[in-house]
């Protein structure tokens, strides 16, 4: 259960590096935008878990909170750190509603960034405040395109754990040039396998280094009908075009939205 006494921490770490500065493909937009704007529709789902209606009165109950680093040919932490996630939310706001990105820290090395969020992870999961917890989240937002191997620190982070499970690592590939074909929502099956990435090594480095999703999470997103076709096996790796699995995916056993009907504190 995701509730004020045993919150979710989303660690999100996003490529910034220069080659975001091209356009993805079969759009005018350069790739850091749809970083910047996956980003902003994980943080909207987040803050709507948290908020309840008393009466005509919205109430923010903290149940996630988030930690961000951005990187390029360095790492940077966004903001104070750790955040619950209305000060993340305000913070944002604040800034623009923006996360300051651009494609404008050179090269990647995305080692460096797993690093970071390894050193900050091994500490947080044996915190009071995490360590009762559904397991961290790590969303990985990227064009694949690095200088470094990150797969090994990956497997580091992913054996991480609270008491109800390990670390989760979820790659966002910011592209579509994979072997799998579906039409929408409705037919995705997800990745399961090499067949379905493709050659790209970038994208086989992203694939295997990403976790096998939790049948918890496979099947909230069955029931509510929002990828009715999912497999199981399907690993937590999605491309561009599936940005509604993002958002879905924090869907974890027991959170809550905003009802007012929810009573969980």
């Amino acid at each position: 259960m995701v509730s004020l006494a045993l919150p979710v921490l989303i660690l999100l770490i996003l490529d910034d590096s220069g080659s975001h500065q091209d356009e993805l493909p079969g759009t005018n937009d350069p790739k850091w935008m749809w970083v910047d704007r996956y980003t902003a529709v994980i943080f909207k789902e987040l803050l709507a878990r948290s908020t309840e209606l008393k009466g005509d009165t919205a109430q923010i109950k903290p149940r996630y909170f988030v930690y961000v680093i951005i990187y390029g040919s360095t790492p940077q932490v966004w903001g104070s750190g750790e955040m619950n996630i209305k000060s993340a939310v305000e913070k944002y706001a604040n800034d623009g509603n923006s996360f300051g990105l651009g494609g404008k820290l050179g090269g990647t090395n995305a080692v460096a960034a797993f690093q970071m969020a390894y050193d900050y992870l091994k500490e947080a999961v044996r915190n009071e405040r995490f360590r009762g917890s559904f397991p961290p989240i790590v969303f990985h937002l990227t064009d694949g395109m690095s200088d470094t191997d990150e797969g090994p620190i990956a497997e580091q982070i992913k054996q991480l754990f609270t008491d109800d499970g390990n670390v989760l690592v979820v790659n966002a590939y910011i592209g579509t040039q994979t072997n799998l074909s579906y039409k929408g929502p409705e037919d995705f099956p997800g990745y399961i396998n090499l067949c379905d990435v493709g050659t790209n090594e970038d994208n086989v480095r992203l694939f295997n280094m990403s976790s096998e999703m939790p049948s918890c999470i496979r099947q909230n997103l069955v029931n509510d009908g929002i990828f009715p076709a999912l497999k199981e096996g399907a690993r937590l790796f999605f491309d561009v075009r599936t940005k509604e699995m993002l958002k879905h995916t924090i869907q974890v056993v027991g959170s809550v939205g905003s009802r007012a009907d929810r009573t969980t504190r």
